[in-house]
């Protein structure tokens, strides 16, 4: 009886270090995460207007940049030409141009599944012209389910990902409060 139990408690005791070996000591491989890869890239020097909408609200602003080099300004596009806040527009051209997406929610999504992500009634649509007259239209639809992130199209593809809130909010932003130079 002696010798059955001592055999019992060997087999948890190896069974307990089996566990522990694997769970603590055991090496685990190393997950890279993906890097993030912009949902469109645009080049910020050849980039020359910036149109952003809010189709739901029929508002919207059009930015335009004048002259080359360090004497590049960009301003609203009207009669009045009034240059932009530069506090507030700094890294705007490097934020519309190359987004990182969160992650890719679908690849080839039919149209029902843009009208679910709310990509066929978009909340926002900004256009991106280059020097070339190229121009690229983005558009954003609905606020994830978690509410951290919208819905974006691939521009040229039906492939949908998602694109963190406060890239939109700071975009939103233009349009709800213009980023007008003070006097």
């Amino acid at each position: 009886m002696r010798l059955k139990s001592i055999l019992i408690l060997l087999v948890i005791l190896l069974a307990l270090g089996g566990y522990f070996y694997y769970a603590y000591v055991m090496p685990r491989p190393v997950v890279k995460p993906e890097p993030k890869v912009p949902v469109w890239s645009v080049d910020v020097a050849v980039l020359r207007q910036v149109t952003i909408k809010l189709p739901r609200e029929q508002k919207g602003q059009t930015f335009v940049m004048e002259g080359e080099g360090e004497n590049a300004t960009w301003y609203f596009d009207g009669a009045g030409r009034s240059a932009v806040d530069k506090n507030r527009w700094g890294g705007i051209p490097v934020l519309v141009s190359q987004p990182r997406p969160e992650r890719i929610i679908a690849e080839n999504a039919t149209a029902e599944k843009l009208a679910a992500f709310g990509l066929t009634q978009p909340l926002m649509e900004i256009t991106l012209t280059m020097e070339n007259k190229d121009s690229l239209r983005i558009t954003i639809g609905d606020k994830t389910p978690d509410g951290h992130a919208f819905y974006a199209q691939v521009p040229g593809s039906t492939n949908v990902a998602t694109v963190d809130i406060t890239w939109y909010q700071v975009i939103e932003r233009l349009v709800r409060e213009p980023p007008y130079a003070q006097p």
